[in-house]
This record gives structure tokens, C-alpha cells and sequence, in this order.
């Protein structure tokens, strides 16, 4: 939690938070990387906007979900209105009702998720002078259309924060890029920020975002640009620095610098199964130290691999998180075999960047004799939708299943 007290600012935050609420237009956009500021920012105008559009018609908060508001808004707003300014914040999260009383003065609010189809069917009819959207390109566009017809008195003000996305999305092509041809500045502003306009992260915190991002998901992450994510997916794995001999990893192994052992498995039939035997090291490096992969192959095979290869490395596997898109393979893999099996399949965008970050740093290190792997390394691409294309896959669907149970929970 922000210690408002002790805050610092950037000079393009005091320009934002020093522009009168009149001077806005009635709609406006913060966009940027993640951890620039655009949410605090926007909370620490609210008074000033409340005080200008008045105490009469209802105030909306909407993200995603109503608990996305709670955690990424409300978890903020609620201690600087009531410690740092005096005030009073009242939510309910039942009904996303809140009152907030300010400078003697009362706000209706209402809190509500419009990330779902059916979102809009709660703010239909409605009538509100302030509608503030966290992370906006996460909205529903029909709740999106709605929510800012709703915005009828004159001083309505309507304040939205936002992380790139891809440069097709809607809100880039429909506002941020007529903005930039210098379109609709009548009814539309738009402030950009990047993770060096927060002035409350440290050196240290920006040049370790600096080293976990490269490429394109710097752009994104750290100078907050709306880029498709094109080319390879995990461009800065380079195979004379990332990989290492079946020999002498092997020696790794029998010197115990491996302290533990498990699977990431990704099934197939006329497609490759894909089961990967991964390993973590004493100092925090992820290793891939063998493969199972191939096409036609039933659970049999798979169990046979993996007591050959505990057998081969004189090791006991603690678990497999597999593809839970085959729930009867898995369940023979629980009946037949001395493993934990699990099934938790892991967003693809996070778990992406969580492989990422590995290679980055130089933590993870692929063994010569994983073949498919290492090819799959220099195939795997993006499409033009900003996600990875489904070929060349097998074994990085197997990585990331692996590697993320075991680095989120370790």
C-alpha cells in the first residue's frame, strides 16, 4: 500500500494532477507500462473532479470484475481519502454500493465489473456525471459504448486508466490513434506515461524490469507502447549460451547441484505429447534435462518413460503438471505411477513471461540432448493476434506447465 504521505512526483504527474477538472475534456486516457503511476494518478485527482462535477448524480467505478476495482482501486483509494484527507470511504462488495463523504459532502458510487458480454445489463438506464474504467481494454466494448452514453450532464468527466495491448485492439485503433493524427481532441485527451515517470521506483527496481524485458515486452512492459507482439517469442534464448551437454549436466546431476525434480507434460495423438524432465538448481537455474516426444503415443509409453528415466538418473520425480485438455490420461498417470499429478493450466501470457525472465537472467539452461526442444526454441512465434502460433509448440506448452507450478509455488 502507497504511503501517501511520502509520495514523490514526476513532472508529468504534477502536470496532470495541476490541470483544473474544467480543462478536461470528457473523456481521458492514462496509458502506459505497468507500474508508471496511471492508477494513482487518477485516485488523486478524484477529489478534485468530485468537487467540480458536484454531489448530484452517481459516480461509477468499473473494471473487469467488481473485486478487480476492490484490489486494483479501491485498496488505494480508501486510505488516501480517509488518512491522508480526512474523509470517509463506505464500500459494500456485495452490491457495489459506495458512499464517500469528502470535504463535508456525500458521493453515491457504484462499483461493477464490465469485462463479461453481459456486463452492460447493469448500468443500462443509468444516469452519472463520473465514470472512472481500470484497465480499460479488459471492458467489455458493449459496457464500454454504454457506459460513456450514460455520461449526460454537461460537466460529466470520464477518466480511464490502461496497459498496452496490441496495436489492433479497439481502444487503440478507435481513440489513442485518431488522438495521435490529432482527431477528436475536442472530447478525447491522452497521457502517456512509462515506468521512468513514477518517481517513487527505485534504480534498482527499473534496471531489474530493464534486464526481465527485452524486445518487444520491453516496449510494453517498461516504455509502454502499443506494439503487436510479432517474431519469435522467446527471441533472446541463445543456444551456445542457454544449453548444455547431456555429459555434463549428467555430472550436475550426480554432484546432487540439482535439488529437485518434475514434469511438464503436454498431450497429443496425431500431434506430438510432449513430456519434459525439468530440474531446479541449489542457485535458483531451471534446467530442461530430457524429453519424451512424440506422436501416436499413449499413456503407457508415457508411464514407461518416466520410470526409465527415474531409474536412469537415480532421482524420484515429485509431480507432473499436465494439459488438462486430457483428464482421462491424467488419471491413469495418478493410478499407475508414484506421482502427484496435477492439471493447472496457466495463462498463456504469464507464463510466457515467467519463461522469459528465466532466460533473461540466465536460469535456465536446456540439455543438447532435448532436440525438439531447443528447435522449438528457434520456431515458436507470435501470430498476428498478439498470441503464439499453435505449431512449434509441443514442448513449450510442456515447458511452461512445468516451470510455472513449480516457480509460483516455490
Amino acid at each position: 500500500m502507497i504511503k501517501w504521505e511520502n509520495s514523490k512526483y514526476s513532472e508529468k504527474s504534477r502536470r496532470f494532477l495541476s490541470k483544473p477538472p474544467a480543462d478536461f475534456p470528457l473523456f481521458t486516457l492514462l496509458d502506459g507500462a505497468v507500474r508508471s503511476g496511471k492508477t494513482l494518478n487518477i485516485i488523486q485527482k478524484i477529489p478534485q473532479i468530485f468537487e467540480f462535477v458536484g454531489n448530484e448524480y452517481l459516480k461509477v467505478f468499473s473494471g473487469y470484475s467488481r473485486n478487480s476495482v476492490k484490489n486494483n482501486v479501491i485498496l488505494e483509494l480508501k486510505p488516501f481519502i480517509e488518512n491522508y484527507l480526512g474523509g470517509r470511504v463506505r464500500y459494500n462488495n456485495s452490491t457495489g454500493e459506495m458512499d464517500i463523504r469528502l470535504f463535508g459532502k456525500e458521493y453515491n458510487c457504484y462499483v461493477t465489473g464490465g469485462g463479461k458480454s453481459d456486463s452492460l445489463n447493469a448500468i443500462q438506464g443509468g444516469t452519472w456525471d463520473f465514470w472512472y474504467a481500470n484497465e480499460l481494454p479488459r471492458h467489455n466494448y458493449g459496457f464500454y459504448n454504454m457506459a460513456l452514453s450514460r455520461l449526460t450532464p454537461a460537466n460529466a468527466r470520464a477518466f480511464a486508466d490502461s496497459n498496452p495491448e496490441s496495436s489492433n485492439h479497439w481502444l487503440y485503433l478507435e481513440k489513442i490513434k485518431p488522438y495521435l493524427e490529432g482527431k477528436d481532441k475536442d472530447v478525447f485527451e491522452y497521457w502517456h506515461f512509462t515506468m521512468y515517470d513514477n518517481a517513487n521506483l527505485s534504480d534498482v527496481f527499473i534496471k531489474n524490469q530493464e534486464k526481465l524485458y527485452k524486445g518487444v515486452f520491453k516496449k510494453r512492459k517498461i516504455d509502454g507502447l502499443w506494439i503487436v507482439a510479432d517474431g519469435l517469442v522467446y527471441d533472446t534464448f541463445k543456444r551456445d549460451k542457454h544449453s548444455i551437454s547431456g555429459a555434463k549436466l549428467f555430472e550436475k546431476i550426480q554432484k546432487s547441484e540439482i535439488a529437485e525434480y518434475f514434469l511438464g507434460i503436454d498431450w497429443g495423438w496425431n500431434h506430438p505429447t510432449a513430456c519434459l524432465l525439468l530440474g531446479h538448481g541449489a542457485d535458483g537455474t531451471c534446467y530442461v534435462i530430457d524429453e519424451l516426444y512424440s506422436a501416436k503415443l499413449d499413456f503407457e509409453g508415457v508411464i514407461r518413460w518416466i520410470n526409465q528415466k527415474q531409474s536412469e538418473y537415480g532421482k524420484f520425480f515429485s509431480y507432473a503438471n499436465c494439459d488438462n485438455a486430457r483428464p482421462e490420461q491424467n488419471e491413469k498417470l495418478r493410478r499407475y505411477t508414484n506421482l502427484v499429478i496435477y492439471e493447472e493450466k496457466p495463462k498463456v501470457e504469464d507464463s510466457i513471461a515467467l519463461v522469459r525472465s528465466l532466460i533473461n537472467y540466465d536460469k535456465l539452461i536446456v540439455s543438447e540432448k532435448c532436440i525438439h526442444t531447443l528447435e522449438e526454441f528457434g520456431l515458436y512465434s507470435y501470430g498476428s493476434e498478439d498470441v503464439p502460433l499453435k505449431i512449434n509448440d509441443d514442448c513449450m506448452d510442456a515447458l511452461r506447465y512445468g516451470l510455472y507450478k513449480y516457480l509460483t509455488e516455490n
